[in-house]
């Protein structure tokens, strides 16, 4: 039988950075350790916080910073990894696949560990990014997407936030067994707030505010959406476009252009903002929009979405799946109709509260607190029943049926 205070090991490359994939990390880490479970993250540049619950243990695994604009930080930590007294873990769950995730394999294979890997953002679309030089060659062909599969296969159960983000790797022949289940967003995001000066601290008083909460990375277009909100302005002239995030790839340009006259008065960039701030604009903006087209989740607009505001978004993967299409907001195949629906929203005060109303409600559903409860059953499921037929080289297909039974009997859990 599996102890009743799991013991669980997370890893992952990017814990302390800031974007949305590490928020699904820390989020989770942390009210998994909340539930009253140990959970021992192995991640590079961790630190022992005065404000994290008791049962988080850090093992920092050291490494260097290889990009700037994105803080990614590289990391072969063969010695410190193999090290580790945590013979008593009950399970591995590897929530990023490079370096700390290929030798978490390897450290939970020798261990005789189950093993749950969570597939956030695809390697193939960011390796160019984080690591210039060598993720620009590996990007160009094949075998990154091959690279994944390979691992992802050695894991009991695969893990992806959003239905479409299942399909995606479908579509690029990973196998079974799949379940999607959200990232969840913390309780701090629906809190109840006022303004409190938040319109006059960023000079949009009076204004329709768009916000765009994202780092600024060519995925997420940002030049795009400062060029077709120049459009909605004419259509809107009361209107402000807001870009808040952590600084990326895109950051000089993005600085650049709404230094332009054309923008000056109705665009402007605030870079990283504390969380308060953050959640204030979240409650006092008239949309939230994200136009990226392979996205984990979009966590930015599940948090403006428990503050009570609608989003437009990109109809690609993950978004597809968060954005409730005439509910909660709306999703855009083209720029032109990213254009008409953020016009609609902000011409419209009563269409825009009704979306609203629908947004806070549809946020409930992704509370950290319920996704954490599904993952405790999860891994007790993986431990108890996959990973005995793995370990005895059952069929796969066995896997997969037991897995569908399984994910049937769980709230907002799909295969």
């Amino acid at each position: 039988m599996v102890r009743e205070r799991l013991q669980i090991g997370m890893f992952s490359c990017m814990y302390s950075q800031m974007n949305g994939s590490a928020h699904a990390v820390r989020f989770l880490s942390e009210s998994l350790a909340e539930l009253g479970h140990d959970v021992h993250v192995f991640a590079p540049k961790v630190e022992n916080g005065q404000d994290k619950p008791d049962h988080i243990h850090f093992h920092d695994l050291g490494g260097a910073r290889v990009a700037k604009k994105t803080g990614f930080v590289l990391s072969v930590p063969i010695h410190k990894i193999f090290n580790c007294d945590c013979s008593d873990l009950d399970i591995a769950h590897i929530q990023t696949h490079a370096t700390i995730g290929a030798l978490g394999v390897n450290w939970s294979k020798s261990l005789g560990l189950p093993r749950v890997g969570s597939h956030h953002s695809p390697m193939a679309f960011y390796a160019a990014q984080y690591v210039p030089i060598i993720g620009n060659i590996l990007s160009k062909n094949d075998f990154l997407w091959r690279y994944e599969r390979m691992l992802l296969e050695k894991y009991d159960i695969c893990h992806v936030p959003t239905k479409s983000k299942k399909e995606l790797l479908l579509k690029y022949r990973f196998k079974e067994p799949i379940f999607a289940l959200s990232n969840g967003i913390r309780e701090f995001y629906f809190k109840d707030l006022k303004e409190n000066g938040i319109r006059e601290k960023y000079n949009i008083e009076d204004k329709k505010v768009l916000l765009y909460a994202s780092r600024l990375s060519p995925e997420k277009h940002p030049i795009q959406i400062i060029k077709t909100f120049s459009k909605i302005h004419k259509r809107v002239p009361n209107s402000h476009l807001l870009l808040v995030g952590s600084e990326g790839p895109s950051t000089d340009k993005v600085e650049k252009i709404v230094k332009k006259r054309k923008f000056r008065d109705c665009v402007s960039y605030a870079g990283r903002v504390p969380f308060n701030d953050l959640l204030r604009l979240y409650n006092i903006s008239d949309v939230s929009c994200l136009w990226s087209w392979v996205e984990a989740e979009g966590l930015v607009l599940l948090e403006a979405m428990a503050q009570g505001t609608p989003n437009v978004g990109a109809n690609g993967s993950g978004i597809a799946n968060v954005i409730r299409h005439g509910k909660t907001g709306y999703l855009a195949n083209s720029l032109k109709e990213f254009e008409d629906y953020v016009v609609k929203l902000l011409e419209d005060d009563d269409l825009r509260e009704e979306f609203g109303k629908n947004a806070r409600k549809a946020a409930e559903e992704h509370r950290i607190e319920k996704v954490a409860e599904n993952w405790v059953k999860i891994y007790k499921f993986t431990k108890e029943e996959l990973f005995p037929l793995r370990y005895y080289r059952k069929e796969r297909s066995k896997r997969v049926e037991l897995t569908k039974e399984f994910i049937k009997g769980l709230d907002n859990v799909y295969f």
